[in-house]
C-alpha cells in the first residue's frame, strides 16, 4: 500500500476514532442558569467565612465566565446559613422560566473549616445550575466520605483536600457560562 494512502487511511480511522469517542463532560445539569455571569452572596454564619470565601474564589478562578462577590444581605441573591439536617448541605434555587434568579444554601454545623469549604464548593456548584456527578471524581459528587468527594482519592494523614474544584466540575460550568478549563494547578492536598 503506497504511503500516501496509509497516511489517508490512519488519518481517517483517528477522525472517525474522535467522533465516536464519548464527551468528557460527565457533569450533570439541572436545567437552570443565571443571566448574569455575576451573583450576590451573603454568608450569615461567620464561623465559617474563611470557607465561604474560599469556596467562591475557587469558582471565581476556575475558568468559567462566572463571579461570586460578596455583598450585603438585602443585595445578595444567594443566602448561606446553617440548617440542622444530616447531610453537608442543601440548595433551594428560585428558578422561573429556566433562569435562576437566587438561592438559598442550607449547611450543617459542626464541620471543620476544610470540609466545610469542599461542601460549600458543592453547593456552589448546584447555586451555578450545575446537577450531581455519580461515575467520577468531582466536587459535584453526591457522596461526602468523611473529607472528600465519592470517587476522589482520600487525602493524606494531617492533609486537606485544597483543590476544591475538579476539571469535570469546570466543565459543568464553561457548558453553562462560556470560559475556559484551566488547568488544575497546586497540590492536590495541602497540610491543615
Amino acid at each position: 500500500m503506497p504511503k500516501r494512502i496509509l497516511m489517508r487511511a490512519t488519518l481517517a480511522a483517528f477522525l472517525l476514532a474522535l467522533v465516536l469517542v464519548p464527551s468528557a463532560g460527565a457533569y450533570g445539569l439541572e436545567g437552570g442558569r443565571w443571566a448574569t455571569p455575576t451573583i450576590t452572596y451573603y454568608n450569615e454564619v461567620p464561623a465559617y467565612t474563611w470557607a465561604v470565601d474560599t469556596a467562591a474564589y475557587a469558582w471565581n478562578t476556575s475558568g468559567a465566565h462566572v463571579r461570586f462577590l460578596k455583598s450585603s444581605r438585602r443585595d445578595a441573591k444567594v443566602l448561606l446559613g446553617v440548617q440542622w439536617f444530616k447531610p453537608g448541605g442543601e440548595t433551594r434555587p428560585d428558578m422561573r422560566g429556566g433562569r435562576i434568579y437566587g438561592a438559598k444554601v442550607g449547611i450543617r454545623d459542626g464541620l471543620d473549616r476544610y470540609t466545610m469549604a469542599l461542601v460549600v464548593a458543592h453547593e456552589l456548584g448546584h447555586v451555578l445550575g450545575l446537577g450531581h456527578e455519580t461515575h467520577a471524581c468531582a466536587t459535584m459528587n453526591p457522596i461526602l466520605i468523611v473529607d472528600h468527594p465519592g470517587h476522589c482519592p482520600s487525602p493524606p494523614p494531617g492533609t486537606w483536600v485544597c483543590r476544591l474544584l475538579r476539571a469535570d466540575d469546570v466543565r459543568g460550568a464553561v457548558s453553562l457560562y462560556g470560559g475556559t478549563v484551566r488547568p488544575m494547578r497546586g497540590p492536590e492536598f495541602c497540610p491543615r
